[in-house]
């Protein structure tokens, strides 16, 4: 399940992950969050928070998280992962070296840098 987060900046799409993640997720609630705030910005940051609880994604959300990436490779500027998860973060890790902006993986106990590297670091 996806979660959409309020009280960030107007450029930034804000997501929790919990549970198991869906195909629907995605085409419900961050696709249309994503494309919402491209109509008002050339390019938005993603805050990509993965819960306690987080359990996995779906072999079709995997499709979805690729056509994302692959739809949207330029509309982020930069994209804060928050995870405790090992196999998680080192996959972000990786991924981000596939990516044309900055990813950086935070852990749960280093919110407040993810907030302010995501809000006050120019891509």
């Amino acid at each position: 399940m996806i979660q959409l987060l309020d009280g960030f900046h107007h450029d930034v799409v804000a997501i929790k992950a919990l549970g198991v993640l869906t195909s629907e997720d995605y085409e419900q609630h961050l696709l249309p969050a994503i494309e919402a705030k491209l109509m008002d910005h050339a390019t938005i940051k993603l805050w990509y928070e993965f819960s306690e609880g987080f359990e996995g994604v779906s072999v079709e959300t995997l499709w979805d998280d690729a056509k994302l990436g692959f739809f949207h490779l330029t509309d982020f500027s930069r994209v804060a992962i928050i995870t405790d998860n090992d196999l998680v973060a080192n996959t972000a890790s990786v991924l981000a070296y596939m990516v044309p902006c900055p990813v950086k993986v935070f852990s749960r106990m280093e919110v407040e840098n993810a907030q302010d590297w995501i809000l006050h670091h120019d891509a």
